[in-house]
């Protein structure tokens, strides 16, 4: 968008008093804001149902007090956006649509054709990483779009299989697109732009509140064609997901887990009341209608020293990520010796790193 058509879609967005029905009933008379914003005499104002403070602020184009930070983040970050006639049908035909998009990163990848949203908890056992990177690999290689919350956790996990194996991810943010949350992931974000797209229904300069998550759930699943659900509780944000998914005529999945685990709860529920269960790569290539890898993938054993084993096996033992302090005072070693290790593991394919200080077993 051009600046006048941005400044007369921001100023529809922000006008006080005007429900998600009652814009989009004027947006299907007057498509294009800039044909009413800031126009005294249009014929829009002379209907009754629009409230009187609701006109007075279109007609003078009101826009934020905010706008002259909001121009300058969009320049510093490289942050554009779209308005709703613009983006994908699937995210656009559902109820409460964003009327603005911002975006850093590729746009194509708005526009895949198979879409797969991978959400989860957290704070995800070892079992449950392993799971999902194992599940979603063949997945990534098929070239699916993965969709996530750029989340500690599971979402982390699925952004990474992604970038590792090569396909295209979409982050959907609960905030401003200047500032990464959490800041950990900010090295992850930056590979998810050079290598996919950010996206927000936020102004840049928006901070991360505790109520934009539930919100933005809805424009993960939405972007999707089917929301796997790794691990969550039952009140969980991953099981929003799948309740918003369910709501948009979308399919959901879940991996089921151990009935002890407080995070198999949701997944477990999701499957009893009939979400398809996936315990194999092919289980998720079925309900995304694709065709099984022609070629069975190779795992080659690594021939591990005493010292990697000894780091493999603490991080299967603890059954959660670990961080670099912690692990040097689990085993005793000199800072050198363990960054050695841990890099090792990590050129064989064994160990990953979450949030830059955190390391778990792939």
């Amino acid at each position: 968008m051009n600046t006048e058509h941005y400044q007369s879609w921001l100023c529809l967005k922000t006008t006080p008093k005007l429900g998600f029905r009652q814009c989009m009933e004027i947006l299907n008379y007057y498509p294009d804001p800039t044909e009413f914003v800031g126009k005294k005499n249009h014929p829009l104002y002379m209907d009754k149902s629009v409230d009187p403070e609701s006109i007075a602020h279109l007609q003078a184009g009101t826009l934020p007090k905010n706008f002259p930070q909001i121009q300058n983040l969009m320049r510093h970050y490289d942050i554009h956006c779209l308005n709703i006639h613009e983006y994908p049908s699937r995210l656009r035909d559902i109820y409460a649509a964003p009327l603005i998009l911002y975006y850093r990163g590729e746009l194509a990848c708005l526009q895949k054709d198979k879409n797969l949203a991978v959400v989860g908890t957290r704070h995800p056992t070892a079992y449950g990483r392993e799971m999902c990177i194992k599940l979603i690999s063949p997945i990534c290689r098929q070239k699916v779009n993965i969709i996530s919350g750029l989340a500690m956790g599971i979402d982390a996990v699925a952004h990474q299989s992604a970038l590792k194996e090569g396909t295209t991810t979409v982050a959907v943010m609960a905030c401003g697109l200047e500032k990464i949350y959490p800041p950990q992931n900010r090295e992850l974000a930056d590979r998810v732009i050079a290598n996919g797209i950010l996206i927000s229904e936020y102004e840049p300069g928006t901070k991360p509140d505790r109520w934009n998550f539930p919100a933005r759930n809805r424009i993960i699943s939405a972007l999707s064609q089917l929301v796997f659900v790794v691990e969550g509780h039952i009140n969980s944000g991953a099981l929003l997901t799948a309740k918003n998914a369910i709501q948009q005529n979308r399919d959901v999945c879940a991996m089921p887990g151990n009935i002890n685990n407080r995070n198999a709860e949701g997944p477990n529920h999701l499957i009893k009341n009939g979400a398809a269960l996936i315990n194999c790569p092919e289980d998720l290539q079925f309900n995304l209608g694709l065709t099984p890898e022609n070629e069975p993938q190779i795992e080659l054993d690594c021939i591990l020293s005493s010292d990697e084993q000894l780091v493999c096996d603490l991080l299967k033992k603890e059954q959660k990520a670990l961080a670099f302090d912690e692990i040097l005072v689990l085993t005793h070693f000199s800072v050198g010796k363990l960054s050695t290790v841990l890099t090792n593991l990590e050129l064989k394919g064994l160990l990953a790193k979450e949030g830059g200080s955190s390391f778990f077993l792939v």
